[in-house]
């Protein structure tokens, strides 16, 4: 992983924060001053100099700064952080906790938290179009777009037999792995031997837990978790360390294996769009920087706009496989994944769902599962008893209490997640397999002896009711658990604890009436609830949707039983509102909307039931965001990704782009000396540079009038392959070589120095002078060198290049020899005037998927830069 950051921070592999100075607006950390003359380059911030220099952040001129700045360590300060313009002389820096906000819009990012931003650096999605891409297009015929086209479709289709195959072998491992344990245990139960069953329940759980905690050791803590904050921060634009490599998704599959099967209250639907990403990744481009594997048939997609739209449809084909829900899919990509989207990927992202779905389908059908069972959790439902219009207000009573469960949820884990990391922040990793420990322990204990106290109930008790028309049949066969009952006796309560999480799902779905008591409901309502809240975040692989859905499956059954006792005169079916209570649960968690209302139902094969899951849906959100966000925007705020929601931060929509950009800007001409490019690479770690127009007399030296953007990848390449040339002529000015036409005194800026008689004294006849403006340039028709095209810097771009000492440029060519620019640099970046508002640069930066965005004046000349993390 490239350890460049953006225009601003470099990238650092260690855990320990050092703090560097700082002013309210630039909180990363002050940057030593370069100003340029000639090539010389000096650092005013004697701190910094020396080998320990790094630039992090540049400072506004327009501001009055103080090289006597102060340090103030201060935990317990308020300062504000939202009011850019107020420096003081002695500059402090508020060193203090994260904090937790949670009311929509409120949250404001302190200073140690954009401090640890600075590891994460931006994805290049534009097209850089320069003269190398613009001659290949011109070369281009219609074959080679529609072999590029059918090449799309085709990665699609392999994207998603692989995400097929993948759910497959979760969903068959984790059902051999829990006939082993509950088989194992059953065998002492069945006799009596309660507590050797425990232990040999509890064993297997622990050895499983333990298992799928120490696989994440040795590939990293990202692979730990859902994974949805990171495939959300990385489709918007946020390079994620490790999030998307090979390694973290072997990691991934083995711990969410072992995981599902450990007894935990976690399911497997977030690691699966995490696992369907990293495939979509390394299928869509085949090609791999932990392996080193670079193949040049594939080199077309080796960019990160191709990328990014290959793992939103690995992620949307993910939870397509999960839930055996294509269209689910398709809506969640588009809906709660990813932040760009367009029709042709809508296509494609469809049909990727569809082979995903169809080849997990296939593949248990071979192995003679059962024929509805598309995908990794799917559960039959009736399709034949309907509900009264007198029930929606139930339904919408069932999304008032998924909203409050959910934001409650949101609430108490956002808290347990950051007291993990504050705890486990300087202990050992193995402290985390501990913790692991802990909650299987606790886990298997409290699921187990709910079983064992629970009563038993005759099997005659669960049979369907008269009242329900005779038309009416269960869906899928009821699995009873005994559990120490006799043999014509069951345990409601085991059916749930002891027993799989798809398991106990059916049965909270069954068409039966009285398959569990009203005194099971309440008490497993509050364990899973409990237990899902302290699961999530241990270091293992684990997801929220089936837990949450069990939650509110359990909460809607016991709603649907009571309101049976209270309405005797009505039938009111509880499996319909054990439905509507899991999708009113998810949303309150997750605040999806159209996505899960389709996932739902087409989980469920329960069509007719649109409704009632759209209302309990939208109430559930609209209560949820009356007091904070969904879970993962919280995570993404405590790892500190620098995510750009779709609306900008209210505290900042005041303020104009010259309020929160750097004006202190590093560029580069034209035409460059080779030693001064190595000399400003080797200076700082920005990501991009302004291409400015080279001085033509000393007369116009502080011109910066702004050309095109060069990355700092592009420039390691220019120096990889040394496409240097020799020093070229400064091109002639018009305007400078033509006489001057009578009563023509104007300055540059337009500006007439003499007064207007005098202009129409020595002005006649109205003839108006010559403009140096407005004149066509040709940046755009400069010849590239002969030994780079537009195939080579797509490959070179996909790659690491050893470091500048490690390549061998010889003094000779560092001091005589240039760097021209010109066919090389992004002539149609997008560009900020200095008069835009913040929010319409917000919106053009979010929109347009940028990374840098220069800031100029009227003049076109440069005035600063705003990168992602300058708009939080």
């Amino acid at each position: 992983m490239s350890k460049e950051n953006d225009f601003y921070g470099g990238y650092n592999d260690s855990t320990e924060l050092k703090y560097v100075f700082s002013d309210e607006r630039s909180p990363i950390g002050q940057t030593s001053n370069l100003n340029r003359s000639g090539n010389s380059y000096t650092n005013s911030n004697p701190l910094l100099s020396g080998n320990n220099y790094q630039s992090n952040h540049y400072n506004d001129n327009n501001n009055n700064h103080n090289n006597n700045n102060d340090i103030i360590i201060n935990n317990n300060s308020n300062s504000d952080y939202n009011q850019p313009n107020h420096h003081s002389d002695n500059l402090q820096i508020h060193m203090e906790p994260s904090s937790l906000t949670h009311r929509r819009g409120k949250h404001t990012f302190t200073e140690l938290e954009k401090l640890k931003m600075s590891n994460f650096e931006s994805l290049d999605f534009p097209i850089i179009d320069n003269q190398l891409y613009r001659e290949y297009l011109k070369k281009s015929t219609r074959l080679n777009h529609m072999l590029k086209t059918f090449g799309k479709w085709v990665i699609c289709f392999a994207i998603g037999v692989a995400v097929g195959i993948f759910a497959y072998i979760v969903k068959q491992s984790v059902e051999y792995v829990n006939i082993f344990k509950f088989s194992a245990s059953e065998k002492y139960i069945s006799k009596g031997e309660k507590f050797i069953g425990f232990l040999v329940y509890y064993s297997i759980n622990l050895l499983f837990g333990l298992l799928a905690s120490l696989v994440i050791i040795p590939v990293g803590q990202i692979a730990s978790g859902s994974g949805i904050p990171e495939v959300k921060g990385y489709l918007n634009g946020i390079r994620i360390p490790h999030s998307m490599n090979v390694r973290t998704l072997f990691g991934k599959v083995i711990s969410l294996i072992f995981s599902f099967s450990s007894g935990l209250i976690l399911g497997p639907e977030g690691p699966m769009i995490h696992i369907g990403s990293m495939i979509g990744g390394a299928v869509g481009q085949v090609k791999s920087k932990t392996l080193k594997c670079y193949p040049k048939m594939f080199w077309k997609y080796h960019n990160d706009r191709d990328r990014r739209d290959f793992i939103s449809t690995g992620a949307a084909a993910g939870i397509a496989a999960a839930f055996g829900a294509p269209i689910g899919g398709v809506l969640f990509g588009f809906e709660e994944a990813s932040s760009f989207w367009s029709r042709q990927l809508t296509w494609r992202t469809f049909f990727a769902c569809l082979v995903a779905t169809i080849t997990t389908n296939i593949i248990l059908q071979g192995f003679q599962m059962q024929i509805h069972d598309y995908g990794v959790l799917t559960f039959g439902f009736s399709t034949e008893y309907l509900y009264r219009y007198s029930e929606l207000i139930g339904f919408a009573g069932l999304g008032v209490l998924g909203g409050l469960l959910g934001a409650f949820f949101v609430f108490c884990n956002v808290r347990l997640s950051r007291f993990r990391m504050e705890f486990f922040a300087k202990r050992s990793i193995y402290w985390r397999v501990l913790e692991v420990f802990v909650f299987i322990t606790l886990t298997s204990s409290i699921l187990f002896s709910a079983a064992t106290f629970s009563g038993c109930r005759a099997l005659s008790d669960a049979s369907n009711s008269s009242d329900i028309p005779s038309d009416i049949q269960t869906a899928q066969n009821d699995t009873f658990i005994k559990f120490f009952c006799p043999d014509s006796q069951y345990n409601d309560m085991a059916g749930l604890s002891f027993n799989s999480l798809d398991a106990a799902l059916r049965l909270l779905y069954s068409r039966s009436l009285n398959v569990f008591s009203i005194q099971t409901l309440v008490v497993f309502t509050i364990i899973s609830f409990f237990l899902t809240t302290v699961t999530s975040g241990l270091m293992l692989a684990s997801g929220l949707f089936i837990p949450m859905m069990l939650v509110g499956a359990s909460l809607g059954r016991l709603v649907g039983q009571i309101g049976g006792m209270m309405f005797t005169n009505s039938t009111i079916d509880p499996s319909i509102y054990a439905m509507v209570g899991s999708s009113a649960m998810m949303a309150g968690f997750s605040r999806m909307t159209i996505s899960l209302a389709v996932i739902v139902v087409e989980l469920t094969e329960g069509t007719q039931y649109m409704l009632p899951v759209i209302l309990s849906v939208m109430v559930a959100k609209w209560v949820g965001d009356i007091f904070n966000e969904s879970i993962y925007e919280h995570l993404m705020e405590q790892k500190c990704y620098p995510f750009l929601p779709s609306q900008p931060p209210k505290s900042m929509v005041k303020l104009s782009v010259t309020d929160i950009m750097k004006s202190d800007v590093v560029t580069l001409n034209e035409v460059e000396k080779v030693s001064t490019v190595i000399q400003i690479l080797q200076s700082n770690q920005h990501h991009g540079f302004p291409v400015i127009e080279r001085p033509r007399t000393e007369e116009f030296d502080e011109e910066r009038t702004y050309c095109g953007l060069i990355l700092r990848s592009q420039l390691h390449i220019l120096l990889y392959y040394k496409i240097f040339c020799y020093e070229q002529p400064l091109p002639k000015n018009p305007y400078l070589l033509r006489p001057k036409r009578t009563g023509e005194n104007q300055d540059l800026g337009g500006n007439n120095s003499s007064n207007n008689n005098n202009n129409n004294n020595n002005n006649p006849a109205g003839v108006r002078p010559s403009r140096r403006w407005g004149k066509v340039t040709d940046y755009g028709h400069v010849q590239a060198d002969g030994r780079m095209n537009y195939e080579i810097m797509s490959q070179s771009l996909a790659r690491h290049f050893p470091s500048i000492d490690k390549m061998k440029i010889s003094n000779e060519e560092m001091e005589n020899m240039y760097i021209d620019l010109r066919p090389y640099m992004n002539l149609s970046s997008v560009v900020a005037n200095e008069t835009f508002s913040f929010s319409e640069t917000y919106q053009l930066f979010r929109l347009l998927g940028l990374r840098h965005l220069p800031v100029v004046n009227k003049m076109n000349e440069v005035v600063g830069i705003v990168t992602r993390k300058d708009l939080l």
